[in-house]
């Protein structure tokens, strides 16, 4: 089980973000989107989150909450910038912890 340290929603949201991420902590949720987003990057390492998104059939704003939750919990890590497929700009690439390619 992977170990979520960030809140999920900031000091400053309003309060209905507050309950929301409390809601979404407590089902199990966020935690099981997590575990997916985690098993995406493993599967297809190097992609952009919109990309990671498209070709997994997920929420891409899903996606990028998850991916920065995991990169905390050291599972995922930040890789080379590159020009997304999808949204045609420069977007980071997501790779498994310890294997993104060094410039």
């Amino acid at each position: 089980m992977l170990n979520i340290e960030t809140p999920a929603a900031k000091a400053g949201d309003p309060e209905t973000s507050h309950l929301a991420a409390e809601a979404i902590t407590k089902s199990g949720a966020r935690q099981k989107q997590m575990e997916r987003v985690v098993a995406m990057v493993q599967k297809t390492s190097g992609l952009t989150s919109r990309e990671l998104a498209s070709k997994h059939g997920e929420d891409r704003y899903m996606v990028g909450r998850r991916l920065s939750e995991a990169e905390t919990a050291q599972e995922v890590e930040k890789g080379p910038v590159r020009i997304c497929e999808i949204g045609k700009c420069k977007a980071v690439t997501w790779w498994v912890r310890g294997t993104a390619p060094r410039d």
